[in-house]
């Protein structure tokens, strides 16, 4: 009776024993599977990066600096522009009635203005006498230059150099006073048929290119200026 007792714990021992190693083994090939299943991590190689399969890069976080662009409620505060600086504007040139030549000091000199139809006569910077006057109609001018005074004639006669079928003829005609100053028959003196002299005389009632003086005035004119006398004419 002692010794079955001890048989079977014996027994019951060696099957504990016997099923503890199988489950062990069991468990440790089913660890080994485990493990073996796992996917290994891929490692590219040169090629398969060139060829595209780059690993993706992980994302950046953004720069919290302010984007430079402006958003549209804020591009109000954009400096503005600076206006240009005001251009400064000639002041419109008055032309004086009474010419202003750099007369000489020391001599004589008769200045005839068209767009005011005046004359003045200087002498050494002083004036001598001043006188409105008839030039040239627009179809005969009376030529703007220098020139000086090449004779003098008292009396003088105009004989028109122009035919009577030309619109243009006059016919002749004594002057008390005539002073040359140009070759092409350009002369200073008074005229006794003529009633308009001044600013717009030349183009009312001008002349044939001479300048035309009152009488009074071209008796003066014609005592005090020699032969040689500057007479500018612009």
């Amino acid at each position: 009776m002692t010794k079955r007792p001890l048989i079977l714990v014996g027994s019951t021992i060696s099957a504990f024993i016997f099923f503890g190693l199988i489950g062990g083994v069991l468990l440790n090939t089913l660890l080994t599977n485990a493990a073996s299943a796992a996917p290994a991590p891929t490692v590219l190689s040169p090629t398969s990066a060139s060829a595209g399969y780059l690993p993706t890069p992980d994302p950046v976080a953004e720069d919290p600096t302010p984007s430079a662009t402006l958003a549209p409620s804020v591009a109000a505060a954009t400096a503005p522009p600076v206006p240009a600086e005001p251009t400064a504007t000639a002041r419109p040139i008055v032309t004086s009635p009474t010419p202003a030549p750099a007369a000489k000091a020391d001599g004589k000199l008769i200045v005839v203005t068209l767009k005011t139809q005046s004359l003045i006569a200087y002498e050494n910077g002083k004036v001598v006498a001043t006188t409105v006057v008839a030039t040239g109609r627009p179809a005969l001018p009376t030529l703007p230059g220098t020139f000086h005074i090449k004779s003098k004639y008292t009396p003088y006669q105009f004989i028109s150099p122009w035919p009577k079928s030309s619109p243009y003829w006059y016919a002749s005609a004594w002057v008390k006073y005539a002073m040359l100053y140009d070759d092409g028959g350009y002369f200073i003196h008074d005229a006794p048929w003529r009633t308009v002299y001044g600013p717009g005389a030349n183009v009312t009632s001008g002349t044939h290119g001479c300048v035309n003086v009152p009488l009074s005035t071209m008796a003066l004119l014609y005592e005090w200026a020699a032969v040689g006398t500057t007479v500018v004419v612009q």
